[in-house]
């Protein structure tokens, strides 16, 4: 399959904040940083050099940085950190097909602040464990989200639910990137917080669009009463 066919796993989580943003960034290759994005930054870089006992719970063997993909999926990314959990460890236990001693992959996505409204970060999280049971050949019950500033974890179990929304977002981001477009902007709260905000404009931009619509309605009404 062309690797340029594969999408990045991280999109995902831009694609279910906001598909507006999503696109800007996949299709028109735009990204401007700010404060958010930085911090982002700088927690993925400290644990790829090397996260603390905290941060990795102190169970099995750790990989940082792993690279995972699916073919299934069309998918590519970075794992944070992946421990290798002995089967007891894991919940529900699963046994494993790995050499002994491996263990059942655990994967660990940090995030710069605490736990949103939205399931976007559980969604990428849940992609890496994807990818991992199509490379490894083994069961990937749940995962973690460790939250840099409040040094928490919360872990994630990967039921039927959260992975079918997983695989629906794979296929919508495929949809987005093959379409070649950027969809109009849909003002909402977290647009405030977006590095994008003042290039997307979503306050004025959206009025734009709604009115075109209102005239669009208007023309429609006059023409079927003409008829």
């Amino acid at each position: 399959m062309d690797q340029d066919d594969y999408q990045p796993i991280l999109a995902l989580n831009d694609l279910l904040f906001c598909e507006r943003r999503c696109a800007m960034h996949r299709v028109e290759q735009v990204w401007v940083e700010n404060r958010f994005t930085l911090e982002g930054t700088t927690a993925h870089k400290k644990v790829h050099a090397g996260p603390s006992e905290e941060e990795l719970g102190g169970r099995g063997r750790v990989i940082r940085g792993l690279w995972v993909r699916s073919e299934r999926l069309r998918l590519v990314g970075i794992a944070d950190l992946v421990e290798f959990r002995a089967a007891a460890d894991s919940r529900p236990p699963h046994p494993s097909p790995l050499p002994e001693g491996e263990g059942v992959p655990y994967p660990v996505e940090y995030k710069r602040g605490k736990r949103r409204r939205w399931d976007n970060d559980d969604v990428q999280l849940c992609a890496q464990a994807l990818c991992l049971e199509e490379m490894l050949g083994v069961s990937v019950p749940a995962g973690a989200v460790f939250h840099v500033k409040s040094r928490r974890r919360r872990e994630i179990l990967f039921d039927e639910r959260l992975r079918a929304r997983t695989e629906a977002a794979a296929r919508r981001l495929h949809e987005l990137f093959a379409s070649g477009e950027t969809p109009p902007p849909v003002h909402k709260p977290r647009c405030r917080g977006c590095s994008l905000h003042e290039l997307c404009m979503p306050e004025m931009l959206g009025e734009r669009v709604r009115a075109a619509r209102y005239q669009r309605g208007l023309f429609a009404i006059g023409t079927k009463d003409e008829g």
